[in-house]
């Protein structure tokens, strides 16, 4: 390992990694263990006091929301590209705090975990848009329009679900794997490739 740089992107790969691989072990686990249909639920009935595993989802949940916390923070902090970058840290500090709030504080708490799953659900992608729209001068055209397709999908796919099906839980599961491919796109994002910017 060369210097502090190779460290922290040690760091963000293989915390990003972990969280990740814990996270869709226990949505699976939690999918099979309570039998509950995607299309008739919201995946946050996992973490409900009624359920054997409820402390698992809820625990593994808070774990990501610092992982997503981390991943992002360090992905803007050393993006030298990023010049527009307090927004940005504001937007993806909120979006953690949101989902850690969601994982505390489960469904039988009404508002108190409603709230904060909504603006998770939808600040997540106008926060890549926004980081995306506010350095789209200097960004590496690619990496512009590879933020943006995303911000796009994210917002768009689950949307579409909730028209195919009733509940939420499909819906959910769609944005919770568009937020894990972005996290490990970002987590293994390479900053020594010149590419054209965006006009």
């Amino acid at each position: 390992m060369s210097n502090k740089s190779d460290l922290v992107r040690l760091i963000r790969r293989t915390q990003t990694i972990v969280s990740v691989t814990l996270f869709l072990i226990t949505m699976l686990f939690c999918w099979q263990a309570t039998g509950l249909e995607l299309s008739k639920i919201q995946i946050s009935y996992w973490g409900s006091s009624e359920m054997k595993y409820g402390w698992l989802w809820n625990s593994i949940i808070i774990l990501l929301s610092a992982s997503i916390a981390l991943n992002n923070i360090l992905f803007i902090k050393r993006h030298s590209r990023l010049k527009y970058n307090t927004i940005p840290y504001i937007l993806f500090s909120l979006i953690s705090f949101c989902l850690f709030l969601v994982g505390a504080f489960n469904l039988e708490y009404g508002l108190l975990h409603n709230i904060p799953a909504w603006i998770y659900f939808f600040l997540y992608p106008f926060s890549i848009f926004v980081m995306a729209y506010l350095n789209r001068k200097i960004l590496h055209y690619k990496e512009w329009f590879t933020h943006l397709i995303f911000s796009i999908i994210m917002i768009v796919t689950p949307l579409t679900c909730l028209t195919i099906v009733d509940g939420f839980g499909l819906a959910e599961v769609v944005h919770s794997l568009i937020v894990i491919s972005w996290n490990i796109h970002t987590a293994f994002k390479r900053f020594d490739i010149s590419l054209k910017t965006s006009k």
